[in-house]
């Protein structure tokens, strides 16, 4: 047969289960004096206030389930996750003028291109 546990876990009142008897007791302690608290029963159903949690409605408990970790910010990525190449990227630019000058610059890379290829072919 297995023993008991040298410690029963109490609640945050301090009552524990005695192994022996079943009943919920204050277990012994010792005074700073050195003198013995006695043993302490509880009556059954007996609920300190210390040991009454605190009252959840149904949609609270619903938004803690859901709730995230603390400390957590909604949309950040760990830089080590995020991998991109540096230098460009291929994100759009962010507002109006900026577009206008990402399409000017690609347009003029484009007949830049081309205007070298022509070049190229002539020479040949």
């Amino acid at each position: 047969m297995a023993r008991p546990p040298l410690f029963p876990e109490q609640s945050a009142a301090g009552i524990a289960v005695d192994p022996r008897t079943l009943e919920r007791v204050i277990p012994e302690s010792k005074r700073s004096d050195g003198t013995v608290r006695k043993q302490l029963k509880i009556r059954p159903g007996f609920t300190p206030q210390e040991d009454v949690s605190r009252f959840r409605g149904s949609r609270q408990q619903a938004m803690d389930s859901t709730a995230l970790p603390k400390g957590h910010i909604l949309g950040w990525v760990a830089p080590s996750s995020a991998t991109s190449p540096k230098g460009k990227t291929a994100t759009p630019p962010p507002n109006k003028n900026a577009k206008k000058r990402a399409n000017a610059r690609a347009k003029k890379s484009v007949e830049k291109a081309a205007i070298i290829k022509d070049n190229w072919e002539d020479e040949e």
